[in-house]
């Protein structure tokens, strides 16, 4: 017997097992299951990559493509705190204090550092307080953060050469690499963080320094109102091109626009305008509706709407939801409903369950019989047509449903959660953990990758987790996640989750 046949053997076992534990307490013994899901992941990582960036989790290989810092131990590190992973938690900090920031083979990429690294270290500082995440969380940003900022108009740079072997006598510490393209995604999605960073040390410096790039991008023209092209150039602070979209190199600079105002305690107006009007020019140019009245998210270049999306864009039904309840919209609300439909559908529709990287569509407005035969019955059947078919392990459309169910409250949202759980069980699982895959439309084949992106034990396993676990654990009332899942405790608290779970 292979073994992808034993593991599915195993997590029916064990799903038969829990059920039968399950008591009077309402405890969902599906979050126990999740939870052996990240020890499984965690186990194969620690064996065989521990102190490596990344997992190869098929060859057992390993991958340094974040610095060589252990990428895995700062972004699961809050995940294995809120699982009450004692041991695990022991040994992530004595990994994270020997890190000497200036050891790296190549340049930093700011934004990845920023949420992943930084991101981690503050999210485990609120979460356990002990003195040496937020020692290590000082060091990365006055070594790697604040150094992309050393630039003649004060923006980040893309990348920071931080090795003590690229420095130079005008340089002590870190400095910007070169390079002039920066993405809207990376720099304008610092500010959470360094928000945070700011709220715990008393020092305003870095708060004003993310906060100073979303001032500069206001006073920067768009075609249309709040949505920016995803290319800029870095010189003159000006978007290079006119390509608009809400997936990668775009997504979490919306994200933020919500999010750090919540995290300031709503002391600030620009940014939640900025995000009103980013939302009211999703719907009114990009909202696009099929026959069958799925309605999903396009594109924007030049003068013409591109009929193009993916699950990078799955986690807007999340934001929209958490805003329209923070500012008790109801036209925004339904928004985010039939977002969240479609994104969910996308998954189902596939012959794995799993959700494809992109896909594209014809809309109700366009004429059904001009286009060929296959991609008619595709639309009929899926609402849909693959265009990238590999899945990397992303939670974007989990994390939505973990909104979903908190907001809501309704047990739905957990059922669905669910379903996508499984299809990870049986697609992704390997001997040492979960692999990105190359084609969600082959259940027989689905082509594994042999990689373990470090988010998905940040993001995917955590938001699962979360929507089986008690609720009361990291509140949306208490807590503000920065775009990889890193929960920031709220000074003040708001009132957004459901006050009662079905």
């Amino acid at each position: 017997m292979n073994s992808k046949k034993i593991l599915g053997l195993c997590t029916t076992a064990t799903l038969f097992l829990y059920s039968a534990l399950a008591g009077p307490l309402g405890v969902d013994p599906r979050a126990e299951i999740i939870k052996d899901a990240f020890k499984h992941a965690w186990r194969g990582y620690s064996i065989h990559a521990y102190g490596h960036d990344e997992l190869q989790p098929i060859t057992n290989g390993t991958t340094n493509s974040r610095n060589g810092w252990g990428a895995t131990i700062f972004d699961a590190l809050d995940t294995i705190i809120i699982m009450d992973l004692d041991a695990e938690y022991e040994k992530a900090l004595n990994h994270i204090k020997e890190i000497d920031w200036t050891i790296s083979h190549e340049p930093s990429k700011t934004f990845e550092t920023n949420i992943r690294y930084l991101g981690g270290l503050l999210s485990a500082y609120d979460l356990k307080q002990d003195s040496i995440l937020l020692d290590k969380a000082l060091e990365l940003a006055q070594s790697v953060i604040m150094p992309s900022f050393d630039t003649p108009n004060g923006m980040p740079s893309a990348y920071v050469n931080v090795s003590t072997k690229q420095l130079t006598s005008l340089h002590s510490s870190g400095y910007p690499a070169k390079g002039n393209d920066i993405i809207l995604a990376e720099f304008g999605s610092l500010q959470l963080e360094l928000v945070r960073l700011s709220q715990i040390t008393g020092d305003e410096q870095y708060a004003q320094a993310g906060i100073n790039i979303i001032n500069r991008i206001s006073e920067v023209p768009s075609r249309i109102p709040g949505l920016y092209p995803m290319i800029w150039n870095l010189n003159t602070f000006t978007p290079k091109n006119t390509y608009i979209t809400i997936s990668g190199g775009s997504d979490s600079y919306y994200e933020y626009l919500l999010k750090t105002n919540i995290l300031m305690e709503g002391n600030e107006e620009l940014q939640l305008d900025m995000w009103r009007t980013s939302v009211a020019s999703m719907q009114k140019y990009l909202r696009s509706e099929t026959h069958n009245g799925t309605v999903y998210l396009a594109e924007f270049s030049d003068n013409f709407k591109i009929l193009q999306t993916g699950e990078l864009v799955c986690f807007m039904p999340g934001n929209l939801l958490l805003g329209a309840r923070y500012l008790n919209d109801a036209f925004i609300e339904k928004f985010a409903n039939e977002l969240m439909d479609s994104c969910y559908d996308a998954w189902v529709n596939t012959p794995t369950g799993l959700a494809p990287e992109t896909w594209s569509w014809i809309d109700k407005g366009q004429n059904m019989s001009s286009y060929p035969a296959i991609m008619q019955t595709l639309m009929v059947q899926n609402g849909f047509m693959v265009q990238d078919a590999g899945y990397d392990l992303r939670p974007e459309t989990i994390e939505s449903l973990f909104y979903f169910y908190r907001i809501t409250g309704d047990p739905l949202y957990q059922d669905k959660a669910w379903n996508l759980f499984l299809a990870i069980e049986k697609h992704c699982k390997t001997p040492s953990g979960y692999t990105r895959i190359a084609n969600v439309t082959n259940a027989i084949d689905v082509e594994p990758l042999n990689f373990e992106e470090s988010y998905f034990f940040a993001e995917t396993l955590k938001y699962l987790y979360l929507i089986f676990a008690d609720p009361h654990l990291i509140s949306l009332d208490e807590y503000v996640f920065n775009t990889e899942a890193h929960p920031f405790k709220l000074n003040t608290p708001i009132k957004v989750q459901a006050t009662s779970f079905n």
